[in-house]
């Protein structure tokens, strides 16, 4: 499959983060690619890449709130090897009732090598709750102190 078929017909595509991939020679398992905790290891860059251009996390932190992960979901469909130039992308599928959905592809040489879903929300550092509002109220909240 084609890398951006899913990123070009996307709505939230301006909530998109993409950003070149190192495989290290540690990245490397005995099969001779990159071993599977990488693409984890990736994900997180991403996500804290998206999340930095959004919200940075410093500024979350200040008003009590942090992302967590509540699920991941990894597909792989091709090898990557050492000297490889994947490419990661990740953008907002969507947001509902405090659900954050984001879709990661990871590409080498314009094809799908990896593709993920994660879901994501905002727990509040002093209630311990997490923030159910609406994505617009969100964005606006975000801009001063959520409730």
């Amino acid at each position: 499959m084609k890398a951006d078929t899913a990123l070009q017909s996307n709505k939230t595509k301006s909530l998109l983060t993409e950003m070149p991939l190192t495989v290290n020679t540690y990245d490397i398992d005995i099969a001779g690619h990159v071993n599977n905790i990488v693409y984890i290891r990736w994900i997180e860059d991403l996500r804290a890449e998206l999340f930095s251009q959004i919200y940075p996390l410093e500024k979350l932190l200040e008003i009590n709130y942090y992302p967590v992960v509540i699920s991941t979901e990894l597909k792989y469909k091709g090898q990557i090897k050492l000297f490889d130039k994947p490419i990661g992308r990740i953008f907002l599928e969507s947001y509902s009732h405090g659900e954050i959905i984001l879709k990661i592809e990871i590409c080498l040489n314009e094809n799908i090598a990896f593709t993920a879903t994660q879901k994501c929300v905002l727990m509040n550092l002093t209630t311990q709750k997490m923030f159910m509002g609406s994505i617009q109220n969100l964005l606006k909240k975000l801009e001063k102190p959520l409730d």
